[in-house]
């Protein structure tokens, strides 16, 4: 039981989040890893046929590039399978995947280059789809002499890269929109397999060069970042586009090129001028602070809303973005850069494990209950290999030997949009207040909130009222205003290392992100006669925010909550008295000045809510929250009721809320 002496200690460590179990991997932990996930990847394998029915050739690529590091590196387990990646190999060099006539006329019809299928050559073309095959190729040409392939087969990979990578689909100036990670890695593959590093040297020079001279737009053209480096996944469409409201998936599969970065260095290319390298450190530390957790996982909002929102096969495309960022010390935003992104890799491993056990073994193809799109067991499947893969992906890149470091408390505010994301080792979250439509929550409060172990201990992006923040009722009970509503407010910095004055239209070629100790932002919003200000206060271990209501024009008598959301249709609220008994919250209101502290059991995690100032009358209680799209598992909301069907003109409420041990709280 909680007693009334930890309110002292949420100040401190005692409401800190469970204590990590994921440690750093070294490659005997990697290994380990990749070894459970072929385990589950081999219930599919059809050994008369000599592949993986519903699976598509990127997949096929990825159990191939598992066993062809596994060889290399002399790995012996599941993991490992030399006969079954010689399999692989002929499967992927033939036709289908390989294709030398675009088999239809869709915007990225090319030829050579490879279809998504292995058993139609009516499968879709992508340069995912040629990347994902090459970089699985690439691989086990490098370990052709440990996997036993025939000098046909060696013959036959080189020649399939080489071919494709000439193609004018990849050629410099070919682009698609800003992505140049995917022909960083076909110039790659095709230097390793040519001995030729031309391409590696010369186009992907030009490719980088571009993308950091078009980083900033005009008036009608977004350009490749926003102000404080967000990422414009259309470019050339306009700025205010809600596609371009930002993508933190296309973001980190874009900074991915810094996976090739290294070995172009080693081929002879120059090293960009020191402004295009000033700008690029700058955006991989808005891609470090502004899109990961420390529990390994994605700071999520994209412009894709649904279409991409939690979709687990892009989490493993996400992570190659840690990969680069770990491996590319040249490019390094902070001397202890590298060692964050493989802390942060290392951990995503553990939650992924985590949400395939939680989902009885069966890969999940979205995350958290999320289920507006729902994803095939194809895609979900792809999930599986890619995280396999980039296990060893990170041996290859030789971080089972490389430092692990955990982050510092980290942020990332984006002035037009004034998204403010905040991962400590304790918890997660952000602050969205404009979405432009491309997905339903947002607003001047929290958008969601998780723990140190990226365990959902509040929501992931519910709408009122299951959400933080103030919600009004009129006397009949109906919705009069609300801090969370998207595209309603406004959000800036009152206290951080940059970004304080950062103007909403000013373009500085910098990034608004990095480590931080105590950072503070406020909000204001306004509709229905009412005005709402939050202002928050973000620490290592809790958050801190007073709510501020005021009557501008609004008549009658109002209602009015400060809400707390919680996760799971079984989550509860406890309410610690100041006598330190402990009551369940309900339906029955709970006088607040009676309560010392406040616990939100959801069903993977819990919080607990500190009141700091309590208005006379002030009482607690639940509300029903419905499921919503983006809050499937919502559960009951933890209402501090601040006015009751009362004329106030102005109502005030504060409180310190932080993650804690379900155990502790319990």
């Amino acid at each position: 039981m909680l007693r009334s002496a930890l309110p002292i200690a949420l100040v401190t460590a005692a409401l800190a989040a469970a204590p990590s179990t994921a440690s750093a991997l070294d490659e005997q932990g990697y290994w380990a890893f990749a070894d459970r996930m072929q385990t589950r990847i081999d219930r599919y394998w059809d050994d008369r046929g000599g592949w993986y029915p519903g699976m598509g050739s990127g997949a096929h690529a990825d159990v191939l590039l598992t066993y062809a590091v596994a060889a290399r590196r002399g790995h012996e387990g599941p993991a490992r399978n030399d006969r079954r990646a010689r399999r692989l190999v002929d499967l992927l060099v033939s036709s289908p995947p390989f294709v030398e006539k675009p088999p239809h006329s869709a915007p990225q019809a090319h030829a050579p280059g490879f279809v998504s299928t292995v058993d139609s050559t009516n499968g879709f073309q992508h340069v995912v789809v040629d990347a994902e095959v090459i970089d699985g190729l690439r691989h086990a040409w490098l370990a052709r002499r440990e996997l036993g392939l025939s000098g046909a087969q060696a013959d036959a990979i080189a020649d399939r890269i080489h071919r494709t990578a000439l193609g004018s689909f990849f050629r410099y100036p070919a682009i698609r929109l800003n992505q140049i990670n995917w022909y960083a890695l076909v110039y790659a593959a095709n230097a390793t397999v040519t001995g030729s590093p031309r391409l590696l040297r010369h186009d992907l020079r030009l490719q980088i060069e571009r993308f950091v001279a078009r980083a900033h737009g005009t008036a009608t053209v977004a350009g490749n970042l926003g102000p404080g480096l967000r990422f414009n996944y259309l470019p050339h469409f306009r700025p205010g586009a809600s596609m371009n409201t930002d993508s933190a998936e296309y973001a980190n599969i874009t900074s991915s090129f810094t996976r090739e970065y290294p070995q172009a260095r080693r081929a002879g290319m120059r090293a960009p001028s020191p402004a295009v390298r000033r700008l690029l450190r700058q955006w991989l530390m808005r891609v470090l602070a502004g899109y990961w957790t420390h529990g390994g996982y994605v700071n999520w909002d994209t412009g894709f809303g649904f279409r991409r929102w939690h979709q687990s096969k892009k989490l493993g495309l996400s992570q190659l973005a840690l990969l680069g960022i770990a491996s590319a010390p040249g490019l390094a935003p902070h001397p202890s850069a590298p060692a964050w992104a493989k802390w942060m890799l290392d951990r995503g491993f553990d939650f992924y494990e985590r949400q395939l056990e939680r989902n009885g073994d069966v890969p999940p193809g979205l995350f958290f209950g999320v289920h507006k799109l729902p994803q095939d067991i194809g895609s979900a499947r792809l999930a599986l290999a890619r995280m396999s893969s980039n296990a060893a992906r990170a041996v290859a890149a030789g971080l089972g030997s490389a430092r692990a470091k955990e982050p510092p408390p980290l942020y990332a505010f984006d002035p037009d949009t004034g998204r403010l994301a905040i991962t400590t080792a304790d918890y997660n979250t952000a602050i969205v207040p404009s979405s432009r439509g491309a997905y339903p929550y947002g607003g001047i409060d929290l958008a969601r909130l998780y723990d140190g172990r990226q365990e959902v201990v509040a929501g992931i992006g519910g709408r009122p009222p299951a959400a933080f923040g103030l919600l009004v009722r009129d006397i009949s009970g109906r919705r009069s205003f609300a801090t969370q509503r998207s595209d309603r407010g406004r959000l800036w910095l009152t206290q951080a290392p940059h970004g304080v004055r950062a103007r909403t239209s000013a373009w500085t070629g910098r990034a608004y992100a990095g480590p931080f100790q105590d950072l503070r932002a406020a909000g204001i919003a306004r509709g229905g006669g009412w005005t709402g200000r939050t202002s928050h206060r973000f620490t290592a271990f809790f958050v801190q925010t007073t709510w501020s209501l005021k009557r501008t024009g609004a008549r009658g008598r109002a209602t009015a909550d400060v809400l707390f959301p919680s996760w799971g249709s079984d989550a509860q609220v406890t309410a610690v008295m100041r006598s330190g008994a402990t009551r369940p919250v309900g339906d029955v209101r709970i006088p607040l000045s009676r309560i010392a502290e406040l616990v939100v059991h959801s069903r993977n995690g819990a919080y607990v809510v500190l009141p700091r100032r309590r208005p006379r009358g002030a009482t607690v209680h639940l509300l029903r929250a419905r499921p919503q799209s983006s809050a499937p598992l919502a559960g009951p909301t933890l209402a501090v009721q601040i006015a009751r069907a009362s004329r106030t003109r102005s109502v005030f409420f504060s409180a310190r809320y932080a993650p804690v041990e379900r155990e502790r709280a319990a």
